[in-house]
């Protein structure tokens, strides 16, 4: 009878060289081969990005770790979907992009949704994180730290990029200047909507580009803020005011906060603007919800007035990709706030079955620049090619198909400047942080523990009203007191005394 080829077969030095094979696989491969790590991006516009992941998953394979990626490439209006995913314990995505403003990162710490990566139990920044620790300032770190159930620390790897945030117009300068005016002639703050000469601009706008050209693109909630100089709502509503003074932001101090639609100075913006909407000057599809019309006017260069935060040096990237000499006139002075610091970030989420390799992943992705500029900018030769001064020029014709969104793509600066940039680019960038001035709020966070139940329905009823409202679709006369109605019978004077309450502490232990 034939002998079975089992293990008992086997001599015993293959059988140990066997076992020793198995063991140094399986710590260097698991059976199912590289551990995937979906991650969540906010404002790209990606179709095409096979070629980008190859060459990602090459690079991370050559720093050896045993990673593959999966990115998901969400839009501007990506921000409530990665809520979604939290919210319904989704293990299918393991980073998320995480902000003061969009999948609002406190909240999300302070619900649970986010992993605190400085556990002392587990503690994954210091296993696999010592590099991104030492490339992050501490100031950001600092700007980071959230009192949450896991206990106080560190919920999300702070995006490094602008932190100095400046309020500006974003004009098209070209068509302006095919209107007869000059750019320099006006004051751009946030009274210019009131001038005559301004609605002048506008009508002679629509009237040279026809009746399809919208001239002016508020952008919801933005446009209020800039123009009454108020820091963004740090509760995440966008329905707060945070204001600070524009030409000296660090003032004034101890300032109640209030509805921001019950301040006279927005209910004459709002004013205006639905004056100027019922006149063809404003695109309806702005008050459209994940709408990438106006957007996609603005990318065309096929508008006139915009605002926006804006980022060093983004006026020669804007005006190429744009095709149009585009400028950008500051309404305020820069500041920084608690916004700003935690203005881009990436956490894991606590559902994430993958934590360990999602952690090395962006200790890799922070850290090494030939990572970073795929990710980013895509493969060399398809989207970019590399100038001898050390800069890059980006392939406009492949950003149709591959577009991230720079200032969310984690250590921005690790990465090549463009050629309409500047060798020194990023060392301008870091002295343009270094200009801002801290407002009052600066290190505010808001904690909305006592008042969560308030904050969820305040929320239901400001997505049924605030963009339609902020960017002048409706009559404010008619809407707004159905609005505030509608926001104090579902908390939003306990929400008020919350926040003041703990900007009182706030204020009382800084001093």
């Amino acid at each position: 009878m034939k002998q079975r080829n089992t293990l008992k077969s086997i001599p015993a030095i293959i059988f140990c060289t066997i076992l020793s094979l198995a063991v140094f696989s399986a710590c260097t491969r698991t059976a199912e081969g590289p551990t995937k790590v979906s991650i969540y991006f906010l404002g790209a516009s990606v179709s095409q990005d096979a070629d980008v992941i190859e060459a990602a998953n090459a690079r991370l394979k050559q720093l050896g770790l045993n990673i593959i990626i999966n990115p998901v490439w969400g839009d501007w209006g990506a921000g409530e979907r990665m809520q979604n995913a939290l919210d319904t314990a989704d293990t299918s995505i393991d980073i998320v992009f995480t902000c003061s403003w969009a999948n609002n990162y406190v909240p999300n710490a302070l619900k649970g949704n986010l992993l605190r990566l400085d556990d002392p139990n587990n503690n994954l920044l210091e296993k696999y994180g010592k590099e991104v620790k030492a490339a992050i300032p501490q100031f950001l770190w600092d700007g980071f730290k959230v009192n949450a159930g896991s206990g106080p620390g560190i919920y999300a790897v702070p995006g490094y990029k602008d932190y100095a945030q400046l309020y500006t117009w974003d004009i098209n300068n070209t068509r302006l200047s095919e209107l007869g005016y000059d750019i320099n002639s006006f004051i751009w703050d946030g009274k210019i909507i009131f001038d005559p000469v301004f609605e002048e601009i506008l009508a002679a706008a629509k009237k040279k580009y026809g009746t399809s050209f919208y001239p002016l693109m508020p952008e919801k909630d933005n446009f209020i803020r800039m123009m009454t100089s108020n820091d963004g709502d740090m509760t995440g509503l966008t329905l707060i005011t945070f204001p600070f003074n524009p030409n000296n932001p660090s003032l004034p101090r101890d300032v109640p906060v209030a509805l921001i639609y019950e301040d006279p100075g927005i209910m004459r913006v709002l004013d205006k603007l639905h004056e100027f909407f019922q006149k063809g000057y404003i695109d309806p599809r702005v008050a459209l919800r994940d709408d990438a019309g106006p957007g996609g006017a603005i990318e065309a260069g096929n508008y006139l007035f915009n605002v926006r935060v804006y980022a060093h040096g983004f006026e020669a990237v804007a005006s190429k990709d744009r095709g149009i000499d585009a400028r950008f006139m500051p309404i305020s002075k820069p500041i920084v706030s608690t916004m700003p610091v935690q203005g881009s970030g990436f956490g894991i989420s606590i559902y994430s079955k993958n934590q360990e390799a999602a952690m090395q992943f962006i200790n890799a992705w922070y850290t090494d620049r030939e990572l970073a500029t795929i990710m980013c900018y895509g493969v060399e030769g398809t989207h970019y090619r590399k100038n001898s001064n050390g800069t890059i020029t980006i392939n406009t014709d492949s950003r149709a198909f591959f577009a991230t969104w720079r200032n969310g793509m984690g250590n921005i600066f690790i990465l090549p400047p463009q050629d309409v940039e500047g060798p020194a680019y990023f060392e301008e960038f870091k002295a343009y942080n270094d200009a801002g001035i801290g407002t009052n709020f600066l290190g505010f966070t808001f904690d909305p523990a006592n008042v969560q139940n308030e904050m969820a329905a305040l929320r239901n009823v400001r997505d049924e009203y605030v963009n339609s409202v902020s960017t002048g679709n409706v009559n404010p006369r008619t809407n707004v007191p159905v609005f505030i109605d509608r926001l104090y019978a579902n908390g939003m004077q306990r929400v008020l005394d919350e926040i003041n309450s703990q900007l009182r502490a706030f204020y009382a232990g800084r001093k």
